[in-house]
């Protein structure tokens, strides 16, 4: 067959790269100029494992989202190796907890309790390892972190490095024989034709592309405009935000002796920062400053920032990140400022309010994958960075079942 995937990050790669091992010719419309290129590497790599979701009462999101996790180094080794994968992991994460949190600590060391239970159930029903490492401790008090009105966990928790995943699954698209890759294809709906489907885009002149047997819509911002535009429109009140984060090159220069744990504040609209021993980075997100833009239509605005505006909000971060990681403050203070980036995408998931309330839907991230949206037209709702690799395979698989 041929099969069209429409979006060149995570999910869309893994869903190209599934379908091209089973020996059908893929095509994948990305409409920047290269693979992966936006969410799946503008975001800390979190391979998350359910404990900030503790206001989940349901306690579905940590189940889900514990699965994910198992299973994504396995599937995701398929096309890259063991080396470089082990290669992008991280340390563990260290969860602080500010007496601000929305939750009461007791509420939340239940809930990470409850997560660890489940962990090693998982594991054993499972077969697998989280991210290959070793059978992982229970979490654990630490009474030294040493920030005033901050309480410090220490999680088995850990992130990848994107770009050390990203790039040899860039490798993997570019030297596989069934697969062929449209650059700058904004695409603007999915038309059905006969019993196949074709593509088509938004600028006047460009053609449909196809027929097409299977379309698979893993865009991620424009995901839903796509669908809508075709003639499936979502269900549900969506919440979408643009979040950054900032990116510290030769992070061990710039805090010799100071990199600080890999930390996550909850829970409530604080932060995290993670270090990346492959490339001595350090990622540093404070949530009041680098959530910049909100809303609950599906008319997205890409921020743009000037220079100088784009070095206020880098310091901001650091700033903020300063009240549970203190040594990041010193970056806010420098003189000269040091080589960094700013790298965002949008969020978006089910829900009508912000994180700072507590009835907030987007606490809740447990139904995201795919979806048939007609005979040979799916779309992926992937969640969670984590959760591409389990929602490309799935959608592979259920999809191919049909024929």
């Amino acid at each position: 067959m041929h099969i069209a995937v429409i979006g060149a990050g995570l999910t869309g790669c893994i869903t190209a790269l599934g379908f091209a091992d089973r020996g059908h010719r893929v095509t994948i419309f990305e409409r920047a100029s290269r693979l992966l290129s936006r969410a799946s590497t503008a975001n800390e790599g979190k391979i998350h494992l359910g404990y900030v979701y503790s206001a989940d009462p349901s306690f579905h999101t940590a189940e889900r989202l514990i699965d994910d996790a198992l299973l994504f180094r396995p599937l995701v080794e398929r096309w890259i190796s063991a080396a470089d994968f082990t290669a992008s992991v991280c340390d563990p994460f260290v969860y602080a907890v500010p007496t601000t949190s929305a939750l009461p600590l007791a509420a939340i060391t239940g809930h990470f309790a409850r997560v660890d239970a489940r962990i090693r159930i998982r594991m054993e029903e499972l077969g697998l390892t989280y991210l290959g490492q070793p059978a992982p401790e229970d979490f654990r008090p630490l009474p030294d972190f040493g920030v005033d009105g901050v309480s410090g966990f220490l999680t088995q928790e850990r992130a990848v490095w994107p770009q050390g995943i990203s790039k040899p699954l860039t490798r993997a698209i570019e030297r596989h024989p069934r697969i062929e890759v449209s650059f700058t294809a904004e695409v603007d709906r999915v038309v059905e034709k006969g019993e196949k489907w074709r593509v088509g885009f938004t600028r006047a002149d460009a053609k449909d592309d196809g027929p097409f047997d299977i379309v698979v819509n893993a865009a991620w911002a424009d995901r839903r405009n796509i669908d809508r535009r075709s003639g499936h429109p979502s269900v549900g009140t969506w919440f979408t935000r643009y979040k950054f984060g900032v990116v510290l090159h030769h992070a061990s220069q710039h805090l010799p002796n100071a990199i600080p744990q890999n930390i996550t504040a909850t829970s409530g609209p604080f932060g995290d920062c993670v270090y990346y021993p492959a490339n001595d980075s350090l990622y540093a997100s404070w949530y009041p400053v680098g959530m910049c833009f909100s809303t609950t239509t599906d008319q997205l605005e890409q921020p743009v920032f000037s220079p100088a505006d784009a070095q206020d909000l880098m310091s901001r971060t650091w700033q903020g990140c300063a009240s549970f990681a203190p040594a990041l403050g010193t970056l806010a203070a420098l003189a000269t400022p040091p080589a960094a980036d700013l790298v965002g995408d949008f969020i978006i998931a089910k829900g009508r309010s912000d994180i700072h309330d507590p009835e907030s839907g987007l606490h809740q991230r447990s139904d995201h994958g795919p979806a048939r949206l007609a005979r040979g037209y799916w779309s992926i709702e992937t969640g969670k960075y984590v959760s591409a690799p389990r929602c490309a395979m799935e959608c592979v698989e259920r999809s191919l079942a049909e024929f």
